[in-house]
């Protein structure tokens, strides 16, 4: 009797033994090195422009573009623009990278796959009455067509833990 329960019980074993393990990794868009620019205004533009294309993961297509002091990414997923809440006052992006959170799952033979779960950038941000700028740091879910910020933040690990702790689906 003692080696039937044995044997399911090793099964159960070997199967937690062999679950694919999963961690969160990140790859980075430098807006200076991994960006094409597609247009920009020069002395004869009549106002201020400026559009290029980044790197990008995912099936997710980057972008930095803007105008009249109002810069920052663009995100779109097949060809649907994911609404960012970029502020109206002016700003510009906060830092050179923009960082993508992905999960990396890999099982005991070494086979993996990625799924791409956050991005997340700074803005600079004027504030109107006082002329400051502030730095704030806006983080996103990854879900394809329905991707949303979730929230902002003052510190990278807030942006983070936004990310690694959300659980609703984007709306």
């Amino acid at each position: 009797m003692k080696s039937l329960l044995i044997v399911p019980f090793s099964f159960l074993f070997m199967s937690f033994s062999f679950a694919p393990d999963w961690h969160w990794k990140s790859a980075y868009t430098d807006i200076q090195n991994d960006c094409v620019v597609i247009s920009e205004a020069n002395d004869q533009a009549p106002i201020d422009f400026y559009e290029a294309e980044c790197r990008s993961f995912g099936g997710y297509q980057l972008y930095i573009e803007g105008g009249d002091l109002r810069y920052g990414p663009k995100l779109l997923f097949n060809g649907v623009q994911i609404n960012l809440q970029r502020p109206g006052n002016f700003h510009d992006p906060g830092s050179d990278k923009i960082e993508w959170l992905y999960r990396h799952t890999i099982d005991a033979e070494g086979s993996g796959s990625i799924e791409w779960g956050g991005l997340i950038y700074r803005l600079s941000v004027v504030d109107a009455e006082n002329g400051t700028d502030t730095s704030v740091i806006y983080s996103v879910r990854l879900d394809g067509e329905k991707s949303c910020v979730i929230g902002t933040s003052q510190t990278e690990e807030e942006a983070h833990s936004l990310i690694y702790h959300s659980k609703a689906d984007c709306q």
